[in-house]
């Protein structure tokens, strides 16, 4: 739980400093804070600190490295955004003898984005795959949607 900690605090304080970043919430599977960093016009990080009720219930932690842009559709309202990553996961969970564990595993991601100028917001939905590596092989499934405020 410590380890899970302190990669959100990194990721957080990075955000902090950057010039074009987002905060907000995901609902879903995980559920909690969302924070998305553009690098460039094409690439960004993202990333959440969230509860995960999937196939192991506890605190989530992911983040990804996000190719932006990848197919847009014009809508009345503005462009709608194809988006896919790659990343990791952890979750820290209790086992069935009430032991902590930590999963980890690498996340592969797709999704859809929609920005609004004014105010300054974006929502998206996005589906990840997970392969859960340790403590045992497993799959698993994140699908969430949220919006962040942009700053």
């Amino acid at each position: 739980m410590k380890m899970l900690a302190m990669l959100s605090l990194l990721l957080f304080t990075s955000l902090a400093h950057a010039e074009d970043f987002g905060v907000g919430i995901i609902l879903g599977d995980p559920t909690g804070l969302s924070a998305k960093m553009k690098l460039d016009g094409s690439h960004s990080l993202d990333g959440a600190l969230a509860f995960s009720s999937g196939k192991r219930t506890g605190a989530q932690f992911h983040a990804d490295y996000l190719w932006d842009r990848a197919r847009s559709w014009g809508t009345t309202q503005g462009p709608l955004d194809m988006y896919y990553g790659l990343g990791g996961r952890l979750v820290s969970y209790e086992d069935d003898d009430d032991k902590s564990k930590l999963s980890i595993g690498p996340r592969g991601s797709i999704g859809l984005n929609f920005n609004i100028n004014n105010p300054n917001i974006e929502f998206f939905g996005e589906v990840a795959a997970i392969l859960e590596i340790a403590p045992s092989m497993a799959a698993d499934l994140d699908v969430g949607v949220g919006a962040r405020v942009r700053f």
